[in-house]
């Protein structure tokens, strides 16, 4: 869904738009200009207790090479004390790692780190000596709208999240109008929240891989 597309089903759920295109007039001036604050609300209750942005970033530890950051990936020599990385130095949007999950690559193979720590909410502790690729996988705050905002801008959500925005807007914007009809537009929404963080919390994790062992010769 874009920016467009979830103006215009706001509009079209507070029965201010007539048509399949925006149609700007006195009587939705107002809630177009609102809407902007009002979706930055709804994208940022969504990822925090819905359905988050997830985004990754890696550090490469490495004998004998210089410092240095490309955007996606930080490489660090190997040294014989801890690394103390803040994240958000290098992920400006990063709100948390998500669900504790450091992966590890290392000529041994790729896996979960094990030895590491996080100081405060953003500070990553790493061992200097292991020489190897971290991949960092985190949540993301969502890119802010602004009025300047493109129409053809998409939103940074999977599909099932995105259709909450345009609910949360309309409830938002309807309730000096028509307070009963956007009562019933946050329950909608609150409903679909709830749904998207179950659905969110029931997809699989991941695990340990466990082994059997034949000890009756009978296979």
């Amino acid at each position: 869904m874009n920016w467009g597309e979830c103006k215009l089903i706001a509009l079209q759920t507070m029965f201010s738009n007539e048509g399949a295109s925006i149609n700007v007039d006195d009587v939705n001036q107002d809630y177009i200009d609102a809407m902007p604050g009002k979706a930055n609300e709804a994208m940022l209750q969504i990822t925090t207790v819905g359905r988050p942005i997830l985004k990754t970033f890696r550090i490469r530890l490495q004998p004998g090479v210089t410092a240095a950051e490309s955007g996606e990936e930080l490489v660090l020599p190997t040294v014989e004390k801890n690394y103390r990385i803040t994240l958000t130095e290098y992920c400006p949007r990063f709100r948390c790692i998500e669900r504790n999950q450091l992966m590890l690559e290392t000529e041994d193979g790729y896996g979960r780190a094990q030895d590491w720590d996080l100081e405060g909410d953003d500070v990553l502790i790493l061992p200097g000596d292991m020489a190897g690729t971290y991949t960092v996988w985190y949540d993301a705050y969502p890119v802010k709208i602004t009025a300047a905002t493109p129409e053809e801008t998409e939103l940074e959500l999977a599909e099932e999240a995105a259709a909450l925005v345009p609910l949360y807007m309309a409830a938002e914007l309807y309730k000096e109008d028509e307070l009963a009809m956007a009562t019933m537009f946050r329950n909608e929404f609150e409903d679909g929240l709830l749904k998207l963080q179950m659905s969110y919390r029931e997809q699989p994790k991941g695990g340990t891989v466990s082994r059997v062992k034949n000890t009756t010769g009978w296979w």
